[in-house]
């Protein structure tokens, strides 16, 4: 019985000894050397971990920013500063960037939203999107519940009056928010500050009559401001739309503001 507890225990010992030497080679053979970069990079972004970049976090964005699967442009929120600061560190030049900022295509505040019922559901945007519209008149416009607030990264969002509203100053263009309105209703546009930012304050498609019958403040697809300004608007599927890439010194961007009937057309 000695004999046989004895050959056990040297078994087992020898077999430990084995493996610990195999472990201790694939250690040494298998080993990846940390790039040290990887903490300069990681440094210079603005760690937010907003995905933006398509990385589900600035680690990550690093790690493949040094195994070239992404470049040095491709954060978002850090924009032009932060890439120039990635193409220092790794030695490569960066493109220019246009930087964008998050517009809300809503105007209608909460005195001003009209319900066909009584929602008494959870409290966001979501929730009353997949619950029979939330009650909500206008199938098109904001809830104003805040999911959007509550997921930007950078505390650009604030709820006023039931309408977010985009602090310029701290919006990076992340496109955090226009991901989390289930209404659409939230786009990126360019944010030149030598340009003015004007828009539409309305997502509605349906027709003049119907959106006067529930928002008094809704695009009616009059098309005075495409008469007014016609480099500028247009007015598609119901919907005035504007491009501010085309104002040029000449344009005269504010007469579609003053002739716009329910004044949904705005300056930011």
């Amino acid at each position: 019985m000695d004999t046989i507890i004895l050959v056990s225990i040297l078994s087992m010992a020898g077999l430990g000894a084995f493996f610990a030497v195999i472990l201790a080679w694939a250690s040494k053979k298998l080993f990846v050397k940390d790039d040290p970069r990887v903490e300069k990079v990681e440094a210079a972004l603005p760690g937010a971990n907003c995905g933006a970049c398509g990385s589900a976090s600035c680690q990550l964005f690093a790690e493949r920013l040094l195994s070239k699967k992404v470049t040095v442009n491709d954060c978002v929120p850090g924009g032009e500063k932060v890439a120039e600061q990635l193409a220092s560190v790794l030695g490569v030049e960066s493109q220019a960037t246009e930087k964008k900022i998050a517009v809300v295509h809503c105007g209608a505040k909460s005195g001003e939203k009209k319900w066909r019922s009584d929602y008494q559901g959870l409290k966001t945007c979501q929730a009353g999107t997949l619950i029979a519209g939330g009650g909500l008149s206008c199938v098109y416009g904001c809830f104003g519940y805040g999911d959007c607030a509550l997921v930007c990264p950078f505390e650009a969002i604030i709820m006023e009056a039931a309408l977010p509203r985009i602090d310029r100053e701290k919006c990076t263009g992340c496109g955090v928010c226009v991901k989390a309105c289930p209404r659409g209703i939230i786009s990126l546009e360019p944010g030149d500050e030598s340009l003015p930012l004007i828009s539409v304050a309305c997502s509605s498609r349906d027709k003049g009559k119907v959106v006067k019958s529930i928002c008094s403040v809704g695009c009616i697809a009059c098309k005075l401001c495409e008469k007014n300004c016609p480099e500028l608007f247009k007015v598609e599927d119901n919907l005035a739309r504007v491009d501010i890439r085309k104002i040029k010194e000449d344009t005269d961007w504010k007469k579609p503001l003053e002739k716009c009937p329910p004044k949904c057309i705005v300056k930011l």
